[in-house]
């Protein structure tokens, strides 16, 4: 189990479904326990305090070419919404990491621009190696907001 720095245990909540008007929508989290007599827990539930939905979600990100040479570069272009800047990555092929093997690892070509919720951000990679036989390579742009606050 997760436990903080006092020692309280500490459960993550995933919810899932959550479309863009779900913004400001009012929510509680209800958690009900069953009896445990050789622990002495009596069983109960808990119910927390009202929290708000902010939504933050990636509404744009594209690629300056799609069928790049050997040597050339991408920029790839990222843009998010949401209620603070989130920090980008990129990932390859529906992993958690950025392959090498066909493309450099992107680095900023323009810093995080923003416009009110919205930001924008710019990187750069080359290509290293040809991939077309392989039907290319999938690159995904993800927004990371951090854990959920107030």
């Amino acid at each position: 189990p997760l436990t903080d720095k006092d020692g309280i245990r500490l459960s993550c909540l995933y919810v899932g479904n959550i479309q863009n008007d779900d913004e400001g929508l009012k929510v509680r989290c209800n958690i009900a326990y069953q009896a445990d007599t050789d622990n002495n827990v009596f069983g109960g539930t808990v119910t927390s305090g009202e929290l708000t939905m902010k939504i933050a979600s990636i509404t744009s990100f594209t690629a300056s070419t799609t069928s790049p040479i050997v040597g050339e570069s991408i920029t790839l272009t990222c843009v998010a919404t949401g209620g603070s800047a989130p920090i980008f990555s990129f990932t390859t092929d529906g992993g958690n990491t950025f392959d090498n093997t066909f493309l450099s690892t992107p680095v900023v070509e323009t810093a995080l621009s923003t416009d009110g919720t919205t930001y924008t951000v710019k990187y750069k990679t080359d290509t290293t190696k040809p991939n077309v036989l392989r039907s290319g390579q999938v690159i995904d742009c993800r927004a990371d907001y951090g854990k959920g606050q107030k």
